[in-house]
């Protein structure tokens, strides 16, 4: 009798490091939706509440994780885009000042939303058409070191994780005040 293969089951010839990558586009590709419900029906006030003037509102958290991903892109296609041999330096840049000069606090949070969520399903594409090998390669970051593909995946998908748990923790905070 013949054995039926589970479809859901990785392929033996799959490594650790192969499936680690795999789990982390698809961690990438659910930071969206997942920052969609966040902030579904949150009022004005609530979106624009900050615990302290040094720390950001949920709509500066939204129009940052937009503005990051816009910068993440273009560090992938650096990495993509080099050779194996000849690692690219990646840009860095000063979040804070962005923030604070874009004025994200008085910016369109559902158009960062939709740039975040246009962003994040169109290098989903891109990364899973990409062969193994390719997460092989790397960049130098002024601040990270050399990252690989792979590690930058990871990254993008653990930023907007720690993002929405911020999110979640000014929800909480918000629950003691009357606004």
């Amino acid at each position: 009798m013949a054995t039926i293969k589970n479809p859901f089951e990785p392929a033996a010839s799959e490594t650790a490091g192969e499936l680690s990558y795999k789990d982390n586009i698809d961690r990438y590709a659910r930071a969206p939706s997942k920052l969609e419900l966040a902030i579904e029906r949150l009022p004005e006030a609530k979106l624009r509440w900050k615990p302290n003037p040094k720390k950001w509102s949920i709509r500066e958290i939204v129009c940052h994780l937009a503005d990051s991903e816009i910068v993440g892109i273009a560090r992938m296609h650096q990495i993509v885009s080099a050779s194996k041999d000849n690692p690219p330096t990646l840009m860095a840049y000063d979040q804070d000042a962005l923030a604070e000069r874009y004025t994200y606090n008085s910016s369109d949070e559902q158009l960062a939303l939709q740039v975040f969520k246009t962003l994040r399903k169109h290098a989903t594409a891109l990364l899973k058409s990409l062969p193994r090998e390719a997460f092989e390669k790397a960049g130098l970051h002024p601040k990270l070191g050399k990252i690989t593909l792979a590690g930058w995946v990871k990254l993008y998908a653990d930023h907007a994780e720690t993002h929405l748990q911020q999110i979640q923790k000014l929800k909480e905070q918000l629950q003691s005040y009357e606004l």
